[in-house]
């Protein structure tokens, strides 16, 4: 059943991970003999003792990181979490992708939270949380969430980015490059469907799923550009326009009757609008997730619509829309040759 309701978590949320998108990638001082990061893609492993996790402690925990993901038309958390107690953290669960540690022991003179990059694996992000008692825990828990969430939300959507400007599709990042006079790394598994004056529509297709993005542009004229309903109604005309339904009549339309959230950033120094919500095919019960990137482009005084959609029936899709998402902030606007991939013939 389609949500109706968005908590204000999610708001407070998406300011915070929209500061950490501006933040650019981290360096990396990994060396090249760390191995791989292991776990499934936004799963976060927490060593806490038994008895931690099944009391105060680890409700808190679970309560937090269990709270629905906003702009999915089925009930997903923001994050998994799977635990293990301390004693089995071995060599074969140290590689974990992310990894939060709560250490409880009235020995313990002060508190603390650590947050270390790549202690045993590349891209890794474990913290720790050090207190004397479960209500210190919690308050350290508390006090810190938001920046918990968004490091590990933020490297994950890095890792994507990372394996996307690796294995980018040519065609499309010269399509970009040559005629937007920008960058974009989409995967391979992506073909162009639409490619007209400033509109571009390019999807992967399976027998079970549809991923796509979306792209145009449009002079600026003014900062009412940047007011989400004038956004909605843009995206919406260039969808009917472009973006038809299966049967004469229909066509793609974000979805207006169901709330969406939108927040203000900045997208790599620009001034920028993200969007996430529903779409719908309008006449029709086709449906799935967006989000939407708005960026202004100064020096071409343009604004810049990206969206990314989802559509995969009765599934889960918070992993798949996370995935377009990655596509949509490989986009790189005021780049140098060294930023760009080395063009290869078509």
């Amino acid at each position: 059943m389609i949500r109706r309701s968005f908590s204000i978590f999610n708001v407070q949320f998406s300011i915070v991970l929209a500061l950490f998108l501006a933040l650019g990638s981290c360096k990396n001082t990994t060396k090249n003999l760390i191995p791989a990061v292991s776990g499934k893609i936004n799963q976060v492993l927490v060593i806490a003792e038994k008895n931690v996790w099944d009391g105060p402690v680890g409700d808190t925990i679970k309560a937090f990181f269990g709270q629905e993901q906003d702009g999915l038309p089925q009930a997903e958390p923001i994050m998994d979490v799977l635990n293990l107690p301390e004693i089995y953290f071995d060599k074969n669960m140290k590689g974990h992708r992310n990894v939060l540690q709560v250490r409880i022991s009235p020995t313990v003179d002060s508190s603390y939270v650590q947050y270390v990059d790549s202690p045993w694996a590349k891209t890794q992000k474990f913290i720790k949380i050090v207190a004397p008692n479960n209500k210190k825990a919690i308050q350290l828990f508390e006090e810190n969430k938001l920046k918990i969430l968004g490091i590990y939300a933020k490297a994950e959507r890095d890792r994507l980015v990372s394996i996307y400007k690796r294995t980018a599709d040519t065609r499309i990042f010269n399509l970009f490059k040559k005629k937007y006079d920008m960058l974009l790394y989409c995967p391979t598994g992506y073909y162009v469907n639409k490619d007209t004056t400033d509109f571009v529509w390019i999807s992967s297709e399976t027998q079970k799923d549809s991923k796509g993005i979306i792209f145009f542009t449009e002079k600026y004229e003014d900062e009412s550009q940047f007011n989400h309903v004038i956004i909605v109604d843009r995206v919406n005309e260039e969808l009917q326009k472009y973006i038809p339904g299966p049967r004469n009549g229909l066509y793609m339309a974000l979805d207006t009757e169901i709330p969406y959230t939108f927040v203000q950033y900045q997208y790599n120094g620009h001034y920028a609008m993200l969007l996430r919500g529903l779409w719908t095919v309008v006449n029709d019960f086709m449906a799935g997730p967006f989000v939407l990137n708005v960026v202004l482009d100064e020096e071409h005084q343009r604004v810049i619509y990206m969206m990314g959609y989802v559509y995969y029936p009765n599934e889960k899709k918070r992993d798949m829309i996370k995935q377009v998402e990655a596509i949509l902030n490989t986009m790189v606007i005021d780049f140098q040759e060294k930023d760009q991939k080395q063009e290869t013939k078509k």
